[in-house]
């Protein structure tokens, strides 16, 4: 796999927001001074995630929109607090059909107010539902359609393989789940294929995987559905690179029924892969943070919308 020489990741939208936290050697956030004394505003936090890349090589960069967060809200608003340029955009990817990942699209879309290409599993558009005794919440994922994505501006690549989409970017393509206790419960998640209904193996998840010279592989797994450490070990299986730097992202273990000890055998995986940097964020949970922090506490980083993070190695002495 080919590497990037400097990664740059800004959080445009994540579910949770501190003006308290300082800056470190890496990660610039919107603190104190940007809350008090607003030139811009001050971001917003929402349920949902959205990265923007920014991979150099050799004095060349790409500009990578990865997810969009639940509503076109904060996406737009964090953009013109932190100054992003739309117009910069080379390309955006969606992890999957869930709302609180394509929500805010279509306004990223019309920002852009240009035909982008847009890479997405095709089994994004099948229509899903949640079936429970407590709940029926039908067709959730209505708003992402084809057409509509293309008449705002997409230029929709549809692919289940992994695809190199910038020099050191990959997307993950469909993810075996290799964990014996990642395997999901799938509590009433349903989707209508081919005219039939079928327990929804949400088979249209990716993650990013980029590759840093002189680092190795950092992994953003937006909401956990194959389960990071899966994930983890596909991006190694696929790229033939062993360097695990980081990952980041939502890893699914803040929902309801997911067990201490489901979150405890995770941290344990990500300890045994030797990582840098692990960042919980967005679908997490408090008690996944608070494990990684308390296991982990040097590769612990805790994301914040609006936060800046560089991945690069270090210069020469």
């Amino acid at each position: 796999m080919q590497s990037c020489d400097r990664l740059t990741i800004t959080v445009l939208v994540d579910n949770y927001i501190d003006m308290l936290m300082p800056n470190t050697a890496t990660i610039r956030r919107q603190g104190m001074p940007e809350h008090f004394l607003p030139r811009r505003g001050t971001p917003l936090a929402e349920n949902g995630i959205s990265f923007l890349l920014k991979a150099e090589t050799a004095g060349r960069t790409t500009t990578i929109l990865f997810d969009a967060g639940m509503s076109g809200i904060p996406i737009i608003h964090n953009a013109r607090v932190l100054g992003v340029d739309w117009d910069e955009i080379d390309q955006v990817v969606l992890s999957h059909g869930h709302p609180d990942h394509f929500g805010g699209i279509y306004a990223a879309l019309e920002a852009m107010g240009r035909r982008v290409p847009l890479v997405v599993h095709p089994s994004a558009f099948h229509p899903r539902s949640i079936r429970r005794p407590d709940m029926m919440i039908q067709y959730f994922n209505r708003g992402l359609t084809q057409r509509e994505l293309e008449d705002a501006g997409a230029a929709i690549v549809a692919v289940r393989e992994p695809l190199d989409i910038a020099p050191g970017i990959m997307t993950s393509g469909e993810i075996p789940i290799s964990v014996d206790f990642e395997h999901e419960v799938p509590a009433g998640r349903m989707s209508i294929r081919d005219g039939h209904v079928h327990p929804d193996p949400i088979d249209d998840y990716l993650t990013l995987i980029i590759n840093v010279t002189g680092v190795g592989l950092v992994v953003l797994d937006p909401c956990g559905h194959s389960g990071v450490l899966s994930s983890l070990d596909h991006a190694q299986k696929l790229t033939g690179v062993d360097a695990l730097h980081g990952v980041l992202g939502g890893f699914h273990l803040g929902h309801a029924g997911i067990t201490q000890q489901k979150i405890d055998q995770t941290v344990a995986g990500l300890a045994e892969r030797g990582l840098q940097l692990i960042a919980p964020m967005h679908c997490s949970g408090f008690r996944a943070q608070r494990a990684v922090a308390e296991a982990l506490p040097e590769a612990f980083a805790l994301m914040t919308a609006g936060a800046e993070l560089v991945i690069e190695a270090p210069a020469a002495a």
